[in-house]
């Protein structure tokens, strides 16, 4: 086996949620190739709905394939194919350089479990546009493997970029996290339409995740969402795929010592938004009181809740609490920035804040 140029070991052949470990094999596989163009209007298939795939799918001896995986590739470009189907997430390049991915539809049912469109981890230079994504997980997660992988790589996620894109069904249009143990920094999200996701712009860590899980310099302008059940997400208690996600280490509401595995949010701006047809919450932020979030930007946005609204969970959380028509919530946020958001049908105050250092509103409107 080759020698990895990152660690000095052994080159790892795959990883699944965060850590290496083994898998079938994806129906297209690279590693460490350079300068590949898949461009036509082609359909790639996993063909998982006519197997096993899909039911009981943590029982297999090995982790589920991509239908595409990366292995530390560079100068990569995929263009105007269809990705269907596959039995876990549909495209993943790791640790992987100058990825482009344009005019792609990638589709799977709404039930099918893991089924995330395309999830770049570790990346540097990931660039998605004019892509359409209907599945039955995340749209898009931006990753940087859990805390073993971080530690051994220090490959943060840099500089990816995301436009002109159609979320037409999954759990969040854009996600980052929650394996982000190595960082995510520069993300741009912009022109994008995100239609009946159950989250829009969400972000997820939690306790466990460790020092370098840093998210910063992100940036979500110039978004429309339409029937989004919360568009927007923070979540530092993040409780899924992790052995210990019961625990009270990562439910407990305490102030608890910062250390090795704290992670850290810094500023985010959500800017020139319109959403309508939101039902559980317009904003649901939740940091850590150990390791408050740095800064939140809410600028020029608008919210309209479904008069039929139902109430949802906004984010995956021991002991999580259903909303129904909440309107901004904020808690464990050092610096809080609101200008010019128009609110209508919430029931109850427009904003909910605790737990902050500063906070500025202007232009605050109830329509």
């Amino acid at each position: 086996m080759a020698k990895d140029p990152f660690s000095g070991g052994e080159t790892p052949l795959s990883s699944f949620e965060g850590n290496e470990d083994a898998s079938y094999q994806s129906l297209i596989y690279g590693a460490y190739a350079e300068d590949i163009r898949i461009v036509g209007r082609g359909r790639i298939d996993g063909n998982a709905q006519n197997g096993d795939w899909w039911k009981g799918f943590e029982d297999f001896p090995a982790k589920r394939p991509r239908a595409v995986f990366l292995n530390r590739c560079e100068n990569v470009t995929f263009h105007g194919v269809t990705v269907a189907n596959s039995p876990s997430w549909h495209m993943h390049p790791l640790y992987s350089r100058n990825i482009g991915m344009y005019d792609l539809y990638i589709e799977a049912p709404k039930d099918s479990p893991n089924t995330d469109a395309i999830d770049p981890e570790g990346c540097d230079g990931v660039e998605i546009v004019g892509c359409r994504f209907s599945v039955g997980d995340d749209c898009i997660a931006v990753k940087s493997g859990k805390i073993e992988m971080a530690r051994k790589y220090r490959m943060p996620a840099d500089h990816h970029t995301v436009r002109n894109c159609l979320m037409d069904f999954g759990h969040g249009a854009l996600t980052l996290g929650s394996e982000l143990a190595g960082g995510i920094r520069n993300v741009s999200v912009t022109q994008c339409l995100f239609h009946a996701t159950d989250r829009g712009l969400r972000i997820k860590t939690r306790r466990g995740r460790g020092k370098d899980s840093i998210i910063t310099n992100v940036l979500f302008d110039n978004i429309r969402m339409d029937g989004v059940l919360t568009p927007i997400v923070i979540n530092m208690w993040y409780n899924c795929c992790d052995p210990d996600r019961f625990t009270e280490y990562v439910w407990s509401r305490e102030h608890l010592p910062v250390d090795d595995r704290t992670p850290h949010l810094g500023t985010f701006c959500f800017r020139n938004m319109v959403c309508t047809d939101a039902e559980a919450a317009a904003c649901y932020i939740d940091g850590l009181p150990e390791s408050p979030i740095d800064k939140v930007i809410l600028e020029n946005i608008s919210v309209a809740f479904a008069k039929d609204a139902r109430p949802h969970t906004p984010a995956m959380q021991n002991f999580a609490v259903e909303r129904l028509k909440l309107g901004l919530y904020l808690d464990n946020v050092r610096e809080i920035e609101v200008r010019n958001v128009k609110m209508s049908g919430q029931d109850g105050e427009m904003l909910v804040a605790d737990h902050y250092e500063k906070i500025t509103t202007e232009g605050f409107e109830q329509v």
